[in-house]
């Protein structure tokens, strides 16, 4: 690292972590392997740092100090281990749910300052985001954060609507039925809305089989596996994308309607 070259505060201290966890793990090989009743262990280590410190773009940053610097700040740093109970009791969780996004989702709405300062709050998921619009808080986190809280709210809006990641054929099982129609499964997020959703693939409906706020599985017609498939939840906004399964679709049986 240069001198002129900043580094973020949290980066560093995460550098220490890691080597010492390094550390840690080599000592115990070591222990294991030669077979010691007694060894040793990285308990505490306590560490001054001279450096400048500056604030960039809602980051903390150092900048090593060069030699009789007098404007260099010293940061005391003491690591000490702790437990994994002690680390389950106080690590605040990055996501309630596996279903609950991380505030990076927002990306498109708000920057990467923005979204540092909504964690600065407390605020790490976009769940938690809406659990504090439905109870009208969201003018009190867009005041702490310094966010206006039309964008926070169009944030939300954004985070609200159905988003298609992936469009995939469904693979036959070994016991379904010789006469079960071909599948399309769709992931993605906010898919279902209130009730059952609205599929359609090059303008004509698709008979919708099952369907989940993450999955949805659709019967289409043979002609209908590939083009732009929109979907519309009940009660929510429409998307649409675009995509080719052409290449497995089945072959229609003679005589059989390309519509059905």
């Amino acid at each position: 690292m240069s001198r002129d070259a900043t580094l973020p505060l949290e980066d560093f201290i995460k550098a220490v972590q890691a080597q010492l966890d390094q550390a840690q793990r080599a000592m115990a090989i070591r222990a294991r392997n030669a077979g010691l009743p007694l060894t040793f262990a990285v308990k505490d280590i306590s560490m001054e740092l001279r450096a400048q410190v500056e604030f960039q773009a809602g980051q903390v940053r150092i900048r090593p100090a060069a030699a009789g610097d007098p404007n260099a700040s010293v940061l005391h740093f003491a690591f000490t281990g702790i437990t994994r109970p002690m680390i389950d009791e106080n690590a605040a969780a990055l996501s309630e749910t596996p279903d609950d996004p991380g505030l990076e989702t927002l990306d498109s709405e708000l920057t990467e300052e923005e979204r540092r300062r909504l964690e600065w709050a407390g605020i790490r998921t976009v769940g938690k985001l809406r659990e504090l619009q439905e109870t009208g808080a969201d003018r009190e986190v867009a005041r702490v954060a310094t966010l206006p809280v039309d964008r926070l709210r169009k944030a939300l809006a954004r985070t609200s609507a159905p988003m298609v990641d992936e469009v995939l054929p469904v693979a036959p099982g070994p016991g379904d039925p010789g006469d079960q129609p071909a599948l399309i499964r769709l992931r993605g997020r906010n898919l279902k809305g209130a009730g059952l959703p609205r599929v359609a693939i090059g303008g004509r409906a698709v008979p919708v089989v099952r369907a989940s706020d993450r999955e949805i599985l659709v019967a289409p017609a043979a002609d209908q596996w590939a083009g732009e498939l929109s979907l519309e939840p009940e009660g929510g906004l429409p998307t649409a994308v675009a995509f080719d399964l052409s290449a497995v679709a089945p072959v229609p049986l003679p005589g059989a309607e390309a519509g059905r």
